[in-house]
């Protein structure tokens, strides 16, 4: 495990209150008290059972059963490990983290092989543009003149060639000393058929792919000639998934406006931004991922305008992504980004409409692109529309109905409702209702989906919380008192380690309890007990998230207890109802320990040893005895 101070971790948390953490994310639609509410990023609902607790830092959703502090909330929502998810919100409240990665866990090797990895990347890029610039890449310096790409264009991108053969960048990186295992993980090779490893780029130009860092993570190769495949991109790889990734991000993060353009490939984006058109960037492929439109909206776009290729495949990928978008939207209801859609005239692409007719004209078509709403009409219309037969109104009654239903924006959907009566002869109530009918079918399918992820998920986790104590008997093992005690005492918070309301002696300690993990759990928070603060509840998440409670998520576990248990009404009085659990936690265990002692006392022959078992019982009886007067005392 990495291992980042609990002090630094604890800073990250006071400093990254969860309502402006969730609220880039989430709109609170209702505010009850310190708890706010609204729908849950992590499944599909129509009504918000979603809950951020301001005073307890943490968050916690009714329908998923999803809970935790702001750190967990950045791992769910943005898919990080612990540690990069507390570097992450460092990051963006001044927080400095540093870890050190133990060498006896996995995670310590696979950043040692995602480095060589970058490493070798770095190493290959400076190959290919040493290539293009040699006596061998001629014919890819003819080409890049063909396609109009200046010389400081390919500088800027980095853009190289790939020479003929199987083996030049191979050997070229076996000479620089790694291992074949490395090439592997690099996504730089094939594998023949007598198993040696062959170059995957081979008479290509090559155009790197950057990271939005400016990382090379990734290569895409295209043909010089009218050979197929036209291009041949990375597979994904240590680090690379091409689902997360925008090329060009690099660049257009930089500009000075909130919009971003996405054109579906990446020498459509080079040359846009030799035209000076900055805010461009690539899909990466076919199918834009809800990862690429957050990873848009984190680098502060606010408008997105997609281009999609005027073909079949093309105007089938916009549908797609016109829906997943939306669905995205919808579930993270904080992230606000107006999605538009425009077409180059005559089915050009963006680089050959600005070569042919100047970035002017271009900048013209991204001004009339259609916001995602009027385009599905559009669409519904256009589709289904006949020149000589007219408008097939069944076929678009049923794009008009689904395509509503993929708007969650009220005024939106009545806005196509009252366009597509015009054409149906139908009362825009009906047609609403019809679209809400389906969006209930959709969010029903959706949530049936979310809770096969979920559990799918929970499963890895459980199995690895398992494994984690897997030599430890009964690990998991925690009675109701047990939990209701740990509650009570995180919610005394300093008025624990205050003597004049709680003798040291009534200090919770690990003994108290019966499981291995939530003795663990106990160790950790004695071990970050502060004084002056206690222990608040988004802290002990950290901890409570690794272990099991009775065969379920720690965290869980903690906070239905604690959502059972109502807040006394004085601080007195919370003090004394600690104490009193305190008190029957003890004496419940004093109970087992002499009924164990009077089971040895009847099974010994030994007198002497009888004698010390006797004394034993009575011992416990006494502190048993003790505990009943204290608490009767309360």
């Amino acid at each position: 495990m990495a291992k980042i101070p609990q002090s630094t971790i604890d800073e990250v948390l006071a400093r990254a209150d969860i309502e402006s953490v969730v609220g880039r994310y989430v709109t609170f639609t209702k505010r009850t008290g310190q708890n706010l509410f609204g729908l849950c990023p992590f499944h599909s609902e129509k009504t918000p059972s979603f809950s951020v607790s301001i005073s307890k830092n943490i968050y916690k959703c009714f329908g998923c059963q999803k809970c935790g502090n702001a750190i967990g909330f950045i791992m769910d929502i943005e898919k990080m490990s612990f540690p990069e998810a507390v570097k992450y919100l460092g990051d963006q409240y001044g927080v400095p983290v540093e870890w050190e990665e133990d060498g006896k866990d996995n995670s310590s090797e696979l950043k040692k092989r995602k480095k060589r990895v970058e490493a070798i990347l770095t190493e290959a890029a400076g190959f290919y543009y040493k290539a293009l610039n040699s006596d061998a890449g001629k014919a890819a310096r003819e080409y890049a003149a063909k396609r109009q790409l200046s010389q400081k264009t390919l500088v800027k991108f980095g853009i190289g060639y790939a020479p003929d053969g199987f083996t030049n960048l191979y050997q070229y990186l076996k000479k620089k000393g790694y291992d074949d295992s490395e090439l592997k993980d690099s996504g730089l090779f094939t594998v023949a058929k007598n198993g040696n490893l062959i170059d995957l780029f081979r008479g290509r130009l090559i155009i790197p792919i950057f990271d939005f860092l400016g990382k090379i993570v990734a290569f895409g190769g295209r043909n010089l000639g009218p050979e197929l495949p036209k291009y041949v991109n990375s597979p994904d790889s240590l680090v690379y998934e091409k689902g997360k990734h925008l090329y060009g991000l690099n660049y257009a993060k930089s500009t000075k406006t909130k919009q971003l353009i996405i054109v579906e490939g990446y020498m459509d984006a080079i040359a846009m931004h030799q035209a000076g058109v900055d805010n461009a960037v690539a899909a990466l492929g076919t199918a834009f991922t809800d990862n690429q439109l957050r990873l848009a909206s984190k680098c502060g776009a606010d408008e997105i305008v997609f281009f999609f290729d005027s073909d079949k495949a093309g105007q089938a990928a916009a549908l797609r992504a016109s829906k997943m978008m939306l669905s995205y939207l919808r579930r993270m209801s904080g992230i606000k980004i107006r999605i538009r859609i425009a077409a180059v005239p005559n089915g050009k692409d963006p680089d050959e409409y600005i070569k042919n007719d100047g970035v002017e004209a271009f900048k013209a078509v991204v001004k009339s692109a259609k916001d995602v709403n009027d385009y599905l009409f559009s669409r519904a219309y256009d589709d289904n529309y006949d020149v000589e037969r007219g408008l097939d109104q069944t076929k678009f009654q049923e794009d008009i109905v689904t395509y509503g239903s993929w708007l969650f924006d009220p005024i939106k959907r009545e806005k196509m409702a009252a366009q597509a009566a015009q054409y149906l002869g139908a009362r825009a109530e009906t047609i609403i209702a019809a679209m809400e009918h389906v969006e209930d079918d959709d969010l029903e399918s959706k949530r049936t989906q979310d809770k096969r992820e979920q559990e799918k998920a929970d499963s890895e986790q459980i199995k690895q919380r398992i494994e984690n104590a897997a030599n430890a008997p009964k690990a998991d093992v925690v009675t109701r008192d047990e939990m209701e005690l740990l509650v009570r005492a995180v919610r005394l918070g300093p008025l624990l380690a205050d003597e004049s309301k709680i003798d040291r002696t009534d200090v919770i300690r690990k003994n108290d309890f019966t499981g291995h993990n939530i003795r663990e759990v106990v160790t950790y928070f004695l071990e970050s007990f502060d004084a002056q603060r206690g222990v608040s509840e988004a802290v002990l998440v950290n901890k409570l998230s690794e272990v099991m409670f009775n065969g379920i998520k720690a965290e869980v576990f903690f906070f239905k207890m604690s959502d059972s248990m109502p807040v006394e009404p004085t601080k007195d009085a919370e003090v004394d109802m600690y104490k009193k659990t305190l008190y029957l936690v003890r004496a419940k265990k004093c109970t087992q320990e002499m009924i164990k002692l009077r089971e040895l006392i009847r099974n010994t022959d030994d007198e002497a040893k009888k004698q010390e078992l006797m004394a034993k019982s009575e011992k416990l009886d006494k502190y048993y005895q003790k505990l009943q007067q204290k608490s009767d005392a309360l």
